[in-house]
């Protein structure tokens, strides 16, 4: 199969997930995840959509048999019809715009927030097209409709809180395209969406949302790179040739099967072996993606044993061995789960950023006390400090978020009430740790969210003022600090990209300049004129002649595109150890 281990057993939970109509709820329940945000998605992740819909065609039929039992009351069904409808379409609207503000990333993939778009499709059935009136406002409703679609396709970004009230813009136009039903109108969007080409389109389209993910998803796999231009371009058209024979010889065939139009038992028959058949191919899926799995976490065990004189950071250390490594001794599966403990300890304070949760690794009674304070390139040292912790009896308490950083201005996590709790979370975490007063305060974060309301040309300044400030308020304590520059960011997910290269993990790489971001906290230590605040920089471990890479010491180095796997940074504890160290002894405290 294409996939390493760690994809294949995703996708196999998806496309169960996706036979049992539910897979939008299980992206809900991942997309909370910010890790699980630049993941790469699995073949079958389309489908989340279709479980909308046909969870929406389960309810819907519902709801209307209950409005015509009232229906038979007043004897007014169509009115009471619309009634309903537009009354629930309204109430998943607003429930659509209130969950968006809040939480996007689930918003986007929950039925609730969408019932709304295929509500109005039924208000225009229950309404009717427009097949007579005035041939001009009918020809120009179309085409407002449609240059609403193309705006929508063409401005909307990642950025755009969607669905929420930004979906109106392409539904109402979608609304407009049908009700006005301009098909033979003349003037009328017939002259483009009548053309020969465009009606192929649409027999196909469904085969077309069918092939077109599995086939992105998969291709890099398959060819062993990333598509560019020309590799795009082909899978369009390999999309269009699947499209057209599946429609031709599996889709009409089974839609017009004189056998299943006059049969709903044979329709549901032949729906619940298909379905069997797509959970045995799921579990299958699954189990071999588990066997493979279970292979390399032993190889993985060989290789992590401390048999191996060039495995990871070692490998930069010592001059005889080869920094990239001769041979791949962590298989991509096993880098993608390698994480901290933080995790399986639920040590983190996500978006809202309402929770005030800490960890404690270490003596319950220690002789010295040392603090990790930041986002979660803060929480990727963990690994990299538990060692020297737990051999000298101090202790070390977490102070962790994710995407929002420590300063005193508003950051922009996408929506007003996480920036509430971002600022909220940062006051409780630093009056927490000059209360706690520790012998050590261990500091990282990635900056890449912007600070809200300030200019993108200030945004740097600003940021490492801020971070300046907090240095001051610690080292007033007489608190030293130990900053961790940030670590490169390679763009891609390190085990994706391992294992889908025909080159090897050797053409892993990414371009230093690019890859090395600019990191104001470490700006902001550098100008520290305090003397209790020093700067711990590992670059040059992962980045050499130029590029920074995936692999050192044949080792993935990280579990995504920018967090160090546990096993990585384990194998940086003795730079990690000596600065924190240092940093202890060169404090005023001794």
């Amino acid at each position: 199969m294409l996939l390493p281990s760690h994809l294949l057993t995703q996708a196999a939970r998806e496309l169960l997930a996706a036979t049992l109509i539910q897979e939008n709820w299980q992206l809900a329940e991942q997309a909370t995840d910010y890790l699980a945000a630049d993941a790469t998605p699995s073949p079958a992740q389309h489908f989340w959509s279709l479980g909308v819909e046909e969870q929406f065609y389960v309810v819907w039929p519902l709801l209307l048999a209950a409005a015509a039992l009232v229906a038979r009351r007043t004897g007014r069904r169509r009115a009471v019809a619309g009634v309903v409808v537009a009354a629930v379409t309204l109430a998943s609207l607003w429930w659509s715009a209130s969950l968006t503000a809040a939480d996007p990333a689930r918003a986007y993939f929950v039925t609730t927030t969408r019932v709304w778009e295929l509500g109005l499709g039924a208000l225009v059935a229950v309404v009717g097209a427009r097949t007579t009136g005035a041939v001009r406002v009918r020809a120009a409703a179309g085409w407002v409709g449609l240059a609403a679609i193309t705006w929508s396709a063409v401005r909307f970004t990642g950025e755009t809180p969607f669905p929420g009230t930004a979906a109106l813009v392409p539904t109402l136009g979608t609304v407009l395209v049908v009700a006005s039903a301009t098909d033979d109108v003349p003037g009328g969007l017939g002259a483009v969406l009548g053309r020969r080409p465009v009606v192929r389109l649409g027999d196909v389209s469904y085969g077309v949302y069918l092939w077109h993910w599995p086939l992105l998803v998969l291709a890099p796999f398959a060819v062993g790179a990333e598509l560019t231009g020309w590799g795009l371009a082909g899978v369009v058209g390999v999309t269009l040739v699947l499209a057209s024979a599946s429609t031709r010889w599996v889709e009409d065939p089974v839609r017009h099967a004189p056998r299943l139009v006059g049969s709903l038992p044979r329709t549901f028959a032949l729906g619940a072996v298909t379905a069997a058949v797509c959970a045995a191919l799921a579990v299958g899926a699954g189990a071999v993606g588990s066997a493979r799995a279970a292979h390399e976490e032993d190889l993985f065990a060989r290789a992590t044993s401390g048999q191996e004189p060039c495995f990871a950071a070692e490998a930069v250390r010592e001059p005889a061995c080869d920094p990239v490594g001769d041979r791949l001794l962590v298989a991509p599966g096993v880098a993608a789960g390698d994480r901290s403990d933080l995790y399986a300890d639920g040590c983190w304070n996500n978006t809202p950023f309402a929770s005030r949760r800490t960890c404690t690794y270490g003596a319950t009674d220690p002789a010295r006390e040392v603090v990790l304070l930041g986002n979660s390139h803060a929480g990727q040292w963990q690994p990299a400090l538990v060692g020297q912790v737990e051999r000298e009896g101090w202790s070390l308490t977490t102070y962790l978020t994710s995407e929002c950083y420590p300063v005193d201005v508003p950051v922009d996590v996408t929506r007003p009430s996480a920036v509430e709790g971002c600022s909220r979370w940062t006051r409780w975490a630093v009056d927490e740790v000059v209360a706690r007063d520790p012998d050590l305060v261990v500091l990282a974060a990635r900056t890449f969210r912007p600070l809200l309301d300030v200019p993108q040309e200030a945004q740097r300044t600003q940021q490492r003022a801020a971070y300046g400030r907090l240095l001051d308020r610690l080292t007033s304590r007489g608190i030293p600090v130990l900053v961790m520059r940030d670590t490169p960011d390679l763009g891609d997910p390190a085990p994706d990209c391992v294992a889908r290269e025909r080159g090897g993990w050797r053409s892993c790489t990414r371009p230093a300049g690019v890859a090395i971001e600019p990191d104001p906290l470490a700006d902001a230590a550098a100008d520290d004129a305090s003397g209790l605040v020093s700067v711990l920089d590992l670059d040059h471990v992962l980045c050499w002649d130029g590029r920074c890479h995936d692999v050192v010491g044949g080792a993935i180095v990280y579990f995504d595109h920018g967090h160090l796997t546990r096993t990585f940074a384990q194998s940086l504890r003795p730079e990690v150890e000596a600065a924190v160290a240092e940093r202890i002894r060169g404090s005023v405290r001794g």
